[in-house]
């Protein structure tokens, strides 16, 4: 086999929820954040009415899922984001108010860092031990600052589909890999000026639903990432369920945590070859 899972599955299939609310908005756009309703509105969907219906389905299937939350969506919206705790799924880091990481400097990005641990403890309790970047935008920097501040993994870069290390001076940082093509974004994000830009349901469970095959035989990691806000709409979820039922009919399917994979990484220290060394 190309990776060995626990108990000899064929593969692994993690559920991601990446809950922004207004958190991305707001960076990018302060001005406008300040005074457009509709575009916050919109992404306060996400912890009003999609994390119950993302709740209500991993328990109707006892699936386990990790939850990459903003320091800036723990601070505004407490209640959501303590029913995820509730529930007892992982809680992962995803910046404090969704900073995309290019667009800071090392001084900035500590900063960041350390105000986003402050928040997890200070409202949850929790110090988080994954990670995963804004925007999936990582700097040459950041696998050593987030070794330094003891985390064990991080979920933003595409340089494979099973595990991987990148190499820190702190030592080696477990790497969960994603890819745009298991992201609901690209699919169902609207955007001003694009035409035929939302993809319907049907499309993307299918696209979904093949790379999920494709990832069985190749005894891949298959990491779906989603948004509360993009995908906790209605007829989404039900496409979402149809995943979750078919790949529910194959067998030896790991369903894991981020974290869950992350410490298979680190136990077996498995596909060595492709360690990214970070000076």
């Amino acid at each position: 086999m190309r990776y060995r899972w626990p108990n000899n599955a064929q593969c692994a299939v993690v559920l991601s929820w990446d809950v922004d609310a207004e958190s991305g908005y707001v960076y990018r756009f302060p001005k406008e954040a300040a005074s457009e309703l509709d575009q916050m509105e919109e992404r306060r969907f996400g912890v009003r009415t999609g994390v119950s219906r993302i709740l209500r389905l991993l328990e109707k299937y006892e699936l386990p899922a990790t939850f990459f939350v903003p320091g800036y969506t723990i601070e505004h919206h407490t209640k959501a984001v303590e029913a995820i705790v509730a529930a007892g799924y992982e809680m992962a880091c995803h910046g404090n108010v969704h900073e995309t990481l290019n667009t800071l400097d090392e001084e900035a990005e500590r900063r960041v860092l350390k105000e986003q641990l402050d928040i997890y403890q200070k409202y949850l309790g929790i110090r988080p031990t994954g990670y995963r970047s804004p925007s999936w935008s990582l700097n040459m920097r950041t696998p050593a600052l987030l070794k330094e501040h003891g985390f064990l993994y991080d979920s933003s870069l595409m340089g494979d589909d099973i595990p991987y290390f990148v190499g820190t001076p702190h030592g080696e940082l477990a790497e969960i890999p994603v890819q745009w093509l298991l992201d609901d974004a690209p699919f169902y994000r609207h955007v001003y000026g694009a035409t035929n830009a939302i993809a319907d349901p049907d499309r993307v469970i299918r696209l979904w639903t093949q790379e999920f095959q494709g990832m069985y035989q190749e005894n891949g990691c298959f990491v779906l990432t989603m948004h509360p806000w993009i995908s906790g709409r209605a007829g989404r979820m039900l496409g979402l369920e149809q995943l979750i039922r078919a790949i529910k009919a194959e067998p030896g399917v790991w369903w894991a945590t981020c974290k869950q994979v992350a410490e298979w990484q680190i136990e077996t220290r498995q596909n060595l070859d492709v360690t990214v060394p970070i000076p």
